[in-house]
């Protein structure tokens, strides 16, 4: 777990601030840019847990995943044609294709993944 709480510092470009209009590339300001990153560090986390679901690391990535799941609907809602920076491979990313994105990569992460996929494109879907 430990991984995923260092991209997010990453992505985000400094440890300080907390406002939402915060500077980064993209436009979803600073605290919406580290909440996606940290919500694509846990649904990445979860995905690698998915091949074996059970044990108490699979409970908490689950519980993790919804609520990563959670948290990207509400910023893709507040914000349907934002745009990520992704701070570690230095480019921009539409938010709705990020979103899809997650979608997909999480449709191949067992029976909960694809719950949470399922989600995810419903958000897109009802935009």
């Amino acid at each position: 777990m430990a991984v995923s709480l260092l991209i997010p510092a990453a992505a985000a470009g400094c440890g300080g601030g907390g406002n939402s209009s915060g500077q980064t590339k993209g436009n979803l300001g600073v605290t919406n840019n580290l909440k996606v990153a940290q919500d694509d560090a846990d649904m990445m986390e979860f995905c690698n847990l998915a091949p074996v679901p059970k044990g108490d690391l699979y409970d908490r990535a689950l519980i993790s995943v919804i609520a990563a799941t959670d948290d990207l609907i509400m910023v893709y809602k507040q914000h349907p044609d934002g745009t990520y920076w992704d701070a570690l491979k230095k480019r921009e990313i539409k938010l709705k294709q990020l979103v899809e994105t997650e979608a997909r990569k999480l449709n191949g992460c067992g029976k909960d993944g694809k719950r949470e996929a399922a989600k995810l494109t419903q958000a897109v879907q009802t935009k």
